[in-house]
């Protein structure tokens, strides 16, 4: 299978009060009071004041709160004011996604994905991005297309992969836009159709990936040596009279 190369959040791209802001729909944004308290954590974790961002966390935590509960996670994943564990990381995400918040379904299906606690377990993985690909999460929705395009955890449907690729390219995620310029460029999933390939292939090098670059100078390349290669029509001669 391919090497899912998903910017994972335990990357430390995911900054706390950002997780809060950009809360999907479907997963209740927290109230005026819960985000006081959020954002007292937040700032303490700033301030890598770990300790602190536990103390003022404790009361949401109690009440299993969804977004307490992640951070939790996170920190334990990361080994913030404690010993590394993604043991413990798995136990919080658990109950964090068992409030429907994406973020922690999406992580904790990383861990699956990588076999991170031990064996593979890419059914648990896609079960879990499958719920979180349904809120939006884009990184979920990369993920099932890898797994649906592979067959990992459950059937193997390119179309499905396409539609997945599709869904976290239009949210801007560069992988997903490479891989639906491929799809549209082999006609895996989807009419083959190399105006489309182009298009995400050069959304997806605008952002940076040098494998589209590559693409997209080899499809110039062709391009250029089939106009070489295409014979000249004869021009038509000139009348006499």
């Amino acid at each position: 299978m391919r090497k899912l190369t998903v910017l994972f959040v335990l990357a430390f791209l995911f900054v706390f009060t950002k997780g809060v802001e950009a809360a999907p729909s479907v997963f209740a944004a927290p109230d005026q009071q819960n985000m006081q308290v959020l954002q007292q954590a937040a700032d303490a974790y700033d301030a890598k004041d770990y300790a602190k961002v536990k103390q003022v966390l404790k009361p949401l935590v109690d009440k299993n709160d969804g977004y307490a509960t992640f951070a939790m996670g996170l920190m334990a994943a990361r080994g913030e004011g404690e010993p590394r564990s993604l043991k413990q990381a798995e136990t919080w995400w658990k109950k964090s996604s068992e409030t429907g918040n994406p973020q922690a379904q999406f992580n904790l299906g990383y861990l699956y994905f990588k076999g991170a606690l031990g064996a593979q377990d890419l059914a648990k993985a896609r079960g879990l991005w499958s719920k979180a690909a349904q809120q939006k999460q884009p990184d979920a929705l990369y993920g099932m297309g890898v797994l649906s395009a592979n067959g990992g955890g459950g059937p193997k449907d390119v179309k499905a992969a396409a539609r997945y690729f599709e869904g976290a390219a239009e949210m801007g995620h560069p992988l997903a836009q490479y891989e639906l310029g491929q799809a549209y460029l082999e006609g895996k999933g989807v009419a083959k159709n190399s105006k489309k390939a182009r298009e995400w292939f050069s959304k997806a090098a605008e952002k940076g990936m040098p494998e589209a670059k590559n693409v997209l100078q080899a499809m110039d390349k062709s391009q250029q040596n089939a106009k070489k290669q295409t014979p000249k029509k004869p021009a038509p001669k000139k009348n006499a009279n």
